[in-house]
């Protein structure tokens, strides 16, 4: 599921809670509200806005990390994964009459350099020879290790292809993706009703209908650059029949991936669990409680990730195969990749194709994405808690307590204005 539709859901769901709670709202919480509102004025002690930057800069900062970190790896790096196929070299040579006396005067048949690539120095084809001529050959097979394997090598390729922003390319497109998908499934999610089962169903078909403009910025990412502005990059609609199942199941399994840990929660009983549970369980070393409680919080995150590498996982792959499958002949990707190898039944070939070693790959790129991730975040908070300790705790709590009861109370008082104005 996009960012863009979660948020457009979660604002929704704030905005209808907050007018049910402000429509029930007693005369003790208004007056507790305005009390809350004039501690600042009564302690006398203002935070300046400028006295708040050592706490938002690293919170800031962190974010931003966060997001390009995400683009980075989890869309443009991965992209080229799921696409870059083994590649080789052979070198033919005659074959040396006059062997080397000593072992140190022959070739290394492996390199000391740790990225170097494997050389097989067997004699893969050994002797030919022609009629006209006898000569003895030694092929060596060189085996290339996959660009994509390291970070640090996936972003040279990506400097070396279109210098320091590479890393983000294709970033408009994206933008432009999400943002036309969230706005035209949430306009049609509202005209269709049905709640919850019209957002799963807009959803899938606005990006049926957007499949093509998320093949132009998945081209964005795996090819070279091209001179071309991207609505020209479009490929022909008659073109794209083979994009039709792959995008029908990418979508279903983006909402399968959000969908089935939520079931699974409610289905455990997540949401009936309170805090007084927890400890009474505790208190009372009722070890078999706890255990249990905690395989139902664990059952959650278990299911995104089995939904994630078993349904969501080939989804994708499969989808970006295909799509650069139909990359036209005039471009070329930056990574090696065979599209000989997706012959027939185009979809079941584009995940078989793409073998063990390839999907351990992706994989491990995605494990380092969350650990990186997480790293920034881990810095950033601590970051923030030492600042907010420097300043003192007590006055930053005051402040934000203060801000929040003014919002609360802006936010009744706008809603009374509503109701007598609907009135009239």
């Amino acid at each position: 599921m996009s960012t863009v539709h979660v948020l457009g859901h979660v604002v929704r769901r704030g905005v209808e809670v907050a007018q049910n709670h402000i429509a029930g709202i007693s005369p003790e919480t208004i007056a507790r509200l305005q009390h809350d509102a004039a501690l600042r004025e009564k302690t006398g002690d203002e935070v300046k806005p400028w006295e708040l930057l050592p706490i938002l800069i690293p919170v800031i900062l962190s974010l931003v990390l966060v997001a390009s970190i995400r683009y980075t790896i989890g869309d443009v790096m991965a992209s080229l994964a799921m696409i870059e196929s083994p590649s080789s070299t052979a070198i033919i040579e005659p074959r040396s009459t006059n062997p080397p006396k000593y072992a140190e005067d022959a070739p290394p048949a492996y390199s000391d350099e740790p990225d170097a690539p494997i050389a097989e120095k067997e004699a893969f084809i050994p002797t030919e020879t022609t009629p006209e001529s006898d000569v003895d050959v030694e092929v060596t097979v060189i085996s290339h290790k996959p660009i994509t394997s390291k970070i640090v090598a996936t972003i040279g390729l990506l400097h070396r292809t279109g210098g320091f922003r590479a890393r983000w390319r294709g970033l408009g497109l994206s933008i432009l993706y999400h943002g036309l998908h969230g706005t035209f499934a949430n306009l049609l999610a509202g005209l269709m009703g049905f709640g919850f089962v019209g957002h799963f169903f807009s959803y899938i078909f606005v990006s049926i209908g957007l499949m093509r403009v998320h093949m132009v910025w998945t081209h964005s990412m795996i090819a070279a650059p091209s001179a071309k502005p991207w609505y020209r990059r479009i490929v022909p609609r008659k073109q794209c029949r083979a994009l039709l199942l792959p995008s029908l199941v990418f979508a279903v399994a983006q909402q399968a991936a959000f969908i089935l840990p939520v079931a699974v929660a409610f289905a455990v009983g997540l949401p009936n669990i309170k805090h007084e549970h927890l400890a009474d369980a505790a208190n009372h070393e009722n070890c078999g409680k706890m255990v249990l409680m905690g395989l139902r919080f664990l059952a959650v995150p278990a299911t995104a990730i089995f939904v994630a590498l078993a349904v969501l996982l080939p989804a994708a792959v499969t989808l970006t195969r295909v799509e650069a499958l139909l990359l036209p002949e005039d471009e070329q990707t930056i990574v090696p990749f065979d599209k000989a190898a997706i012959m027939g039944d185009i979809d079941l070939s584009a995940w078989r194709s793409f073998d063990r070693s390839a999907r351990l790959r992706i994989i491990k790129l995605y494990a380092k994405m969350v650990m990186a991730q997480f790293t920034i975040i881990f810095v950033g908070l601590h970051l923030a808690l030492l600042s907010l300790f420097v300043m003192g705790s007590d006055r930053i709590v005051i402040a934000v307590k203060s801000a929040a009861a003014e919002l609360q109370l802006i936010a009744i008082e706008a809603h009374k204005e509503a109701i007598k104005n609907g009135a009239q």
